[in-house]
């Protein structure tokens, strides 16, 4: 029994640490201490679709090589 709880007590902190966009920082003292746990506030940019690593972009650049090569 004890073994059940401490696997679902292990999946339910993995369920959580996945979902939480938590980093942890360093600030290079080596002290213990100096180990932050952050939360992350995410960042989308909206309105760039000819950036090179946008879908739109890489689909432009997939059709002008497959253009070149006379597929």
């Amino acid at each position: 029994m004890l073994k059940i709880l401490l696997i679902g007590a292990t999946l339910i902190g993995a369920v959580v640490l996945v979902a939480t966009p938590v980093s942890v920082k360093w600030s290079g003292l080596p002290d213990i201490s100096s180990i932050v746990l952050s939360v992350d506030q995410a960042q989308s940019r909206v309105g760039q679709p000819g950036s090179a690593a946008s879908v739109a972009g890489v689909n432009r650049r997939n059709r002008r090589y497959e253009r070149r090569q006379g597929y």
